[in-house]
């Protein structure tokens, strides 16, 4: 009776044994069959669309008309333009951007420095800090080689340096048959009125 209830024991220990042996072996193509497959592409979790947001051109997918935020741009070439302004006005292009400054917005000529930074934003700096006019300027920022949220109008902010949005400018709407502004209807520009100078950039 010890004899027969032993070998029963060894017969349940070896059927044991060859189950777990058998579950450590690799499937048939080499893959451990107890570890899922996750990548659905190179480089690419299965169920990723693959947008990391690395693209400076594409906004998240949850940014819309009711979020404030600078557009997103590729950046174009660097530019900086110094030239001196006096009461009579002038104009100022940096990049593809253009500044009209109107008879009387200055009482004495100013050396008047614009920057477009290479930057993932559509923006400029222009110095010195704080300059007030006595007339409002009229800037013109290009956005044609940024993404724009859908169903949003774009607009010109003041910023800081840290690009945070601190208010926006009076966006103004003039007639097709303004000379100045004729390439603003034709390409992806905004217009807007400027009292003083500050960094400006592109935003919604």
């Amino acid at each position: 009776m010890i004899v027969r209830r032993f070998l029963i024991l060894c017969g349940l220990l070896a059927g044991a044994a060859a189950l777990v042996s058998s579950c450590r072996e690799a499937s048939p193509v080499g893959v451990d069959a107890r570890t899922p497959t996750v990548m659905a592409g190179r480089g690419t979790p299965a169920g990723d669309d693959g947008d990391d947001g690395d693209d400076p051109a594409e906004p998240p997918d949850d940014e819309d008309e009711d979020s404030d935020s600078l557009v997103s741009c590729r950046p174009v070439p660097y530019d900086s333009v110094t030239q001196t302004i006096g009461p009579e006005g002038g104009e100022i292009e940096v990049g593809r951007n253009k500044l009209f400054i109107p008879r009387g917005a200055l009482r004495a000529p100013v050396s008047i420095t614009a920057v477009a930074p290479s930057d993932t934003v559509a923006l400029v700096r222009f110095q010195p800090e704080g300059l007030h006019f006595q007339k409002s300027a009229l800037l013109v920022l290009a956005y044609d080689n940024c993404r724009i949220p859908p169903r949003v109008t774009p607009r010109i902010a003041l910023v800081t340096d840290a690009f945070k949005v601190v208010e926006f400018v009076t966006p103004v709407d003039v007639p097709p048959d303004d000379h100045r502004f004729k390439k603003a209807h034709a390409n992806r520009q905004v217009i807007g009125e400027l009292q003083h100078f500050s960094n400006y950039a592109v935003a919604w």
